[in-house]
């Protein structure tokens, strides 16, 4: 998927849950980072066109270990231990991601270093992913309204 649909889901989903939570910013916020980590390991992402991520990218294969539940797991106890406002919303935007990529045919192996892979049918950048990105932008825009308008 696209990052601009991989932000719209993560926006989505903190929209949804933010209320939960004390600090509503940090935790929207600590989404859309956790949403937009996995694919630093691409060269051809958004973010991981940035030279400072390169040397990075020549050790890591895209949708290898970045891509996993056990990253995300490890990542957010890091969070947790040196930021515990940050964790929960890291690891739900990081988990988002990783969930919304298992629809795409690349597929994800959930838990890395474990073979299994989950795949889906949805093409980066296709007909679906940008129809899923048009309806979430609606739907996020109906929730801002009702949340800000109540």
């Amino acid at each position: 998927m696209q990052l601009r649909t991989h932000l719209a889901i993560g926006i989505f989903f903190a929209l949804m849950i933010a209320k939960y939570f004390e600090n509503k910013w940090v935790f929207v916020l600590m989404v859309l980072i956790g949403t937009i980590i996995p694919d630093l390991d691409s060269s051809y992402s958004s973010f991981g066109r940035f030279l400072i991520f390169r040397p990075f990218q020549f050790f890591i294969k895209h949708r290898g270990l970045i891509h996993s539940f056990t990253f995300a797991v490890l990542l957010s106890l890091v969070f947790y231990f040196f930021w515990p406002i940050g964790w929960i919303g890291f690891f739900i935007g990081y988990s988002v991601h990783l969930i919304a990529d298992c629809f795409t045919y690349s597929g994800v192996r959930i838990f890395w270093p474990l073979d299994f892979k989950i795949k889906g049918f949805l093409r980066t950048g296709g007909v679906v992913d940008e129809l899923l990105f048009i309806i979430l932008v609606i739907i996020n825009l109906i929730l801002i309204v009702k949340i800000i308008f109540g």
